[in-house]
């Protein structure tokens, strides 16, 4: 799978997937794969049917849905996975925090957190090593800087 020029994780494009069902309705695969390619994700049908039935989605009347019977990974667990695995260091400034990753990590870290939808962020911007997110309100920043580094451990 690719991201523009770099390779993207399984994880990385499974947390678009479920950013991607949660924001909108998707009836079909089809859909869900020309969206994806939309995002710079190119993704073969063999490879989505896999990860749409590794994260438990189901295809209901109104669009593709997290099934009730299935575990699926909550974004606190996603995050704390790939904040351990990825993030060497953080810091804030104002209403922007910096996630400094391993190199080539930031887009999967940008994508877990752009999925857990925390209130305080506005988005995020992710580069090959670093993730910026901009908050809300200067205010949230060390609390947000707080929530990553308990993650972190």
């Amino acid at each position: 799978m690719r991201l523009g020029s770099a390779m993207i994780s399984k994880r990385a494009r499974q947390g678009k997937i479920l950013e991607v069902t949660r924001k909108r309705q998707v009836h079909s695969q089809e859909e869900l794969s020309s969206i994806l390619r939309q995002e710079g994700i190119d993704v073969t049908q063999a490879t989505l049917s896999r990860d749409i039935r590794e994260l438990g989605l189901v295809k209901m009347r109104a669009g593709y849905r997290i099934s009730e019977e299935s575990h699926p990974v909550l974004p606190d667990e996603m995050l704390r996975r790939a904040f351990k695995q990825f993030v060497v260091r953080t810091d804030v400034s104002g209403n922007i925090v910096m996630i400094k990753t391993s190199p080539g990590n930031a887009h999967s870290v940008g994508v877990v957190l752009d999925a857990a939808q925390w209130p305080e962020m506005l988005g995020t911007v992710a580069g090959d090593d670093t993730v910026f997110i901009l908050l809300r309100n200067g205010r949230y920043g060390k609390k947000v800087l707080g929530r990553i580094q308990d993650l972190c451990e």
